[in-house]
Parts: structure tokens; C-alpha cells; sequence
């Protein structure tokens, strides 16, 4: 008998939500509950993952010294997007294992659509496997800021307040589209929404058992 496909889980929210503080913590509830799990992020460890992580870290720019352009962006992510599904995603749910991503396809349509056209980014995304479930990080952008600023993270592509509130906007529109999306407060201390995640994956494995 053939076994059993792993679950595909994935932690969206703007830069400073806490989606790569909660990974390894989801990863841990999951395996708590008696599922195998993988944690793994976009960009990805990849090749077009490496590229676009120094793009928005701005080490790569044009010959005039400007940014890429944004469908420029788009194209490296959806590349990206695809590779780590094959290399890196497909593979571990074959084996049983539930895949943790810290972002995912959610993450073009909030961010890139704002950057190049809404409906060529959808496009670009034709085909791709939906996850089975998405924890949205919701908090006031100025939150975010002062998380970043408190890390000292360096400051990157996407990181304007005034960028980061349309993209917020824009996953509160995509969550309230998508049933399969779960919002949570992630203005709360860290591990007050490390609990609430518990909740949902408790209450998610126990209706979509492995």
C-alpha cells in the first residue's frame, strides 16, 4: 500500500511578523502530535533562491545602479518557487513528511502584485500545488518595524512602511478570498502565538490526519 502524503503548512506575514521565529517552533508541534515534519523557507536554499536573496539584500543591481525592476523580482520568485517544489518540497510530502515554509506562493501575491501587474504575477503561479493549510501573521506594520530595527537586520528591498502596509492590505484581502487561510495576532508575545498555532495544527491534524 502506498503511503501517505505529508501535509504542506505554510507561515506568511510582512517582514518583522515573526514567520522565522515561529518555524522550527511549528515543526516541533507538528512532530508533537506524531507527524514527521521538515521546516524550509523562500527565498530557498537553491541556486535562484542564493540570487534573490542578495537581490533584496541590494548586492545586485543594474549597470546605472538602480533595483531590478519589480517583474524582474517576479520572475525570480516564481523560478525559485518552482525549483524548490521540485528539488526541495515535492519530494519530502511523497515521503510522508510535512513540509513547514516560512512563505510561500501568498507571499508573490501580497508582495510582488504591488510591484508588477496583479494579474501576470497570478499567472506566473498557474499550476502550483495550494497548501493544505496557511498561518497568517497579522500585526500593525509599525510593529514590524520596531521588531526589525530591535534585530538590526539589515535593511532590504521591501522593508518601507509605506510598501509594507499595502502589502499587509493585501494579505488581509487574499486571507478573507482563501478558507484555507488561519489569522492570528502576531502583535502578541512570541509565545502566546506559538500557542495559538498549536490550537489551529491541533485542531487542523485532527481533522486531516497524515
Amino acid at each position: 500500500m502506498e503511503g501517505k502524503r505529508g501535509r504542506f503548512i505554510v507561515l506568511e506575514g510582512i517582514d518583522g511578523s515573526g514567520t522565522t521565529t515561529q518555524l522550527d517552533r511549528v515543526v516541533g508541534i507538528v512532530e508533537s502530535l506524531g507527524f514527521p515534519a521538515t521546516a524550509t523557507q523562500e527565498p530557498s536554499r537553491g541556486p535562484i533562491g542564493r540570487l534573490l536573496r542578495q537581490a533584496l539584500q541590494g548586492q545586485l543591481a543594474m549597470p546605472d545602479g538602480s533595483k531590478m525592476e519589480g517583474r524582474t523580482m517576479a520572475l525570480l520568485f516564481a523560478a525559485d518557487r518552482r525549483d524548490h517544489l521540485q528539488r526541495e518540497i515535492e519530494p519530502h510530502l511523497a515521503a510522508g513528511t510535512t513540509v513547514v515554509s516560512d512563505r510561500y506562493l501568498l507571499s508573490s501575491l501580497a508582495y510582488q502584485a504591488e510591484e508588477a501587474d496583479r494579474t501576470w504575477v497570478t499567472l506566473l503561479a498557474d499550476g502550483l500545488p495550494h497548501p493544505d493549510l496557511t498561518i497568517l501573521l497579522d500585526l500593525p506594520v509599525a510593529v514590524a518595524a520596531q521588531r526589525r530595527a530591535a534585530a538590526r537586520r539589515h535593511t532590504e528591498r521591501y522593508d518601507a512602511d509605506s510598501y509594507l502596509t499595502r502589502v499587509a492590505s493585501n494579505y488581509r484581502d487574499l486571507a478573507k478570498r482563501d478558507p484555507s487561510v488561519a489569522v492570528i495576532n502576531g502583535a502578541a508575545d512570541r509565545n502566546q502565538v506559538t500557542e495559538a498555532i498549536r490550537r489551529i495544527l491541533a485542531a487542523f491534524f485532527a481533522a486531516n490526519p497524515c
